[in-house]
C-alpha cells in the first residue's frame, strides 16, 4: 500500500483496515490436502502445505489410516482428519493396494466434504487420485501433485503407449532394453518406469488413473525449471494445463521438517564428526526397496574391501532373508567395531548429506534422495529398484553426469571399485564438482526472483483465483 505523505497520520489505520481485510479474506480460502501415505511423498507435500499456510489459506491435511503417524503436534495451526480406510494391515502389493485404497477411499471423502461444506479448493497426490472425481462431482477446483519430477510424468504416458501398441521389449531381452526410446532421448527402455511391485495389467491401470489430469487446474511438482526445463515444457503441452515447478520444496523458506515415519538414529551424526572430509560413503535404498540376502553379504564385504568410511542404513525389514549383522562376515563386523564403519536402522538423511564428511551416496535413486543430494552437492552411486528411479538415474548418469550407475548382479568386486571410483577417484572428483554446480541452480532457483520462488507465487496466485468463484 502506498500513502500520500502529507494525508499519512489520517490514512494509516484505514490502509491497515484494508490489508487486514483483504489477508482474512485469504485466510477463508480453505485448501484441503491429500497427501499419499509413504515416506517418499509426505515430506515434500508438507512443505508445500506449510508454504502455502504461510500465505494466508487455511489448510485441512486428510491422511489415510494406512501407514499413520502423528505428526499434528509438529503443525499446530493445521487441521488434520483421517480416513478411516481399514487397510492398515493390508498384505497387498503396492500396486494393488494403491487401487484398492482410491477405490475405498473415494466415498469417504465425498461424505466428508459433503458433510462438512468447507472447502474451497483441493490438492492431492498423484498417487492418491482418489479425490478428483470427488472435486468434479462436487464442482470444486483441484490440482494434482506430483513428489516426481516432470520428465518421470511424461515416462508413464511414453510405457502406456508402448505396452498398448505392442512395442516394449520383453524384460528379458537386454539388448532390445539398452535401446533409447524413439523420440524420448536419453532414456532407453530398461529406463522406463516399470515397477517391483505388481503386474503390469495393474500398473497400466495405476498409470492411467495417476496420468488424468487434463481436468486439472494445473501440476504441481517438486522440482525445478534449472534442472529439466524442457521437461517442465513437455509436461505442460502434454497435458495442457499449468506446471508450477516449486521445488526443491525442502530448500524453500517455510520448508518445515517433516517427522519421518522411521525413527531416526542421530547418533551417527556424531560419528561423521570425527570423518576427514568428503570420505564417507552412505548407503541407504530408501523407504520401500529390498535387497537379497546375498547382496547384502557381497554390500558389506565391498565396503570392507573399499577401505572408505561407511554410513550404512539397513531399514528394518528391507532384507529378503537374515538381516541381523551377526548373519554378516565377522570381517564386517570387526570394521564396524574398529570404527570405520557405522550402521542404523534410519538416518536423518538430509543432515547426513549436508554433513562435510560424506562424499559420496549409495542409494536407489528415488527423487526425494535425487533432489537431496543435488541440494547437498553430493554425488551418488545409483542402483534403481523400481519405477521413477530408472527415470532418474539416467538423468543423474547420462543428463547431469553427478552419479555412477550399479546394475546386474552385485558382487564385492563390484561394490568395491564404484565406492572408489566415486570417494577417491578423479572421476569421482569431477561428478563431485558438476554436483556443486547443480547445487547452486537450484539454489538460485528457489530465492527471490528465481524460477521456482517465482512458480510458487503463481501457483498460489492461481488458486485464489480459481477458489474465489466457488461458493461451497
Amino acid at each position: 500500500f502506498s500513502y500520500n505523505k502529507k494525508k499519512k497520520t489520517q490514512t494509516q489505520g484505514l490502509g491497515r483496515e484494508r490489508k487486514r481485510g483483504i489477508m482474512e479474506e485469504i485466510r477463508r480460502k480453505r485448501v484441503l490436502m491429500v497427501p499419499a501415505p509413504f515416506e517418499g511423498h509426505l515430506p515434500s507435500m508438507m512443505n508445500l502445505v506449510s508454504s502455502l499456510s504461510s500465505k494466508g489459506f487455511s489448510i485441512t491435511i486428510v491422511r489415510t489410516q494406512y501407514n499413520f503417524k502423528d505428526i499434528s503436534a509438529k503443525f499446530p495451526h493445521l487441521h488434520f482428519v483421517t480416513i478411516d480406510d481399514g487397510l492398515s494391515g493390508s498384505t497387498l502389493g503396492l500396486v494393488d493396494f494403491l487401487l484398492k485404497l482410491n477405490s475405498v477411499c473415494e466415498p469417504l471423502l465425498k461424505e466428508f466434504i459433503t458433510l462438512h461444506n468447507d472447502v474451497d479448493f483441493i490438492i492431492y497426490d498423484e498417487f492418491v487420485y482418489f479425490p478428483r472425481q470427488v472435486a468434479e462431482d462436487l464442482n470444486l477446483p483441484k490440482m494434482v501433485f506430483s513428489a516426481s519430477s516432470a520428465v518421470t510424468s511424461i515416462s508413464r504416458c511414453v510405457l502406456m503407449d508402448l505396452q498398448e501398441n505392442g512395442l516394449l521389449p520383453p524384460q528379458d531381452e537386454r539388448s532390445q532394453l539398452e535401446e533409447v526410446v524413439p523420440e524420448f532421448h536419453p532414456f532407453r527402455y530398461k529406463d522406463l518406469p516399470v515397477t517391483a511391485y505388481g503386474s503390469m495389467e495393474g500398473l497400466m491401470l495405476l498409470y492411467g488413473n495417476v496420468s488424468n489430469r487434463g481436468s486439472s487446474c494445473g501440476i504441481i511438482h517438486n522440482s525445478s525449471e534449472s534442472i529439466e526445463k524442457d521437461f517442465t515444457s513437455a509436461a505442460q503441452d502434454k497435458w495442457g494445463v499449468q506446471v508450477y515447478s516449486v521445488g526443491p520444496l525442502h530448500m524453500t523458506d517455510f520448508a518445515t521438517s517433516c517427522p519421518s515415519l522411521f525413527d531416526e538414529e542421530r547418533n551417527c551424526l556424531e560419528w561423521l564428526d570425527k570423518q576427514q572430509p568428503n570420505s564417507v560413503i552412505y548407503i541407504s535404498i530408501g523407504s520401500l526397496a529390498m535387497t537379497k540376502e546375498e547382496e547384502f553379504v557381497e554390500m558389506a564385504m565391498g565396503l570392507v574391501q573399499s577401505k572408505q568410511p561407511f554410513l550404512w542404513a539397513i531399514r528394518p525389514g528391507s532384507i529378503t532373508g537374515d538381516e541381523s549383522l551377526d548373519s554378516l562376515p565377522e570381517q564386517f563386523r570387526e570394521t564396524v567395531t574398529e570404527g570405520r564403519g557405522f550402521v542404523v536402522k534410519w538416518a536423518p538423511q538430509k543432515e547426513v548429506l549436508g554433513h562435510p564428511a560424506v562424499g559420496g551416496f549409495w542409494n536407489h535413486c528415488g527423487w526425494n534422495s535425487t533432489l537431496e543430494s543435488i541440494s547437498c552437492g553430493v554425488p551418488m552411486i545409483c542402483r534403481p529398484y523400481s519405477g521413477d528411479q530408472w527415470v532418474n538415474t539416467r538423468l543423474m548418469t547420462h543428463e547431469w553426469q553427478t552419479a555412477l550407475e550399479v546394475d546386474g548382479e552385485l558382487d564385492r568386486g563390484i561394490v568395491e571399485m564404484a565406492v572408489r571410483r566415486l570417494i577417491v577417484g578423479p572421476e569421482g572428483e569431477e561428478m563431485r564438482n558438476r554436483a556443486t554446480k547443480l547445487k547452486a541452480k537450484v539454489e538460485v532457483s528457489v530465492r527471490i526472483g528465481g524460477s521456482s520462488h517465482s512458480a510458487l507465487n503463481s501457483l498460489v496466485d492461481s488458486i485464489w483465483s480459481s477458489s474465489s468463484s466457488i461458493g461451497v
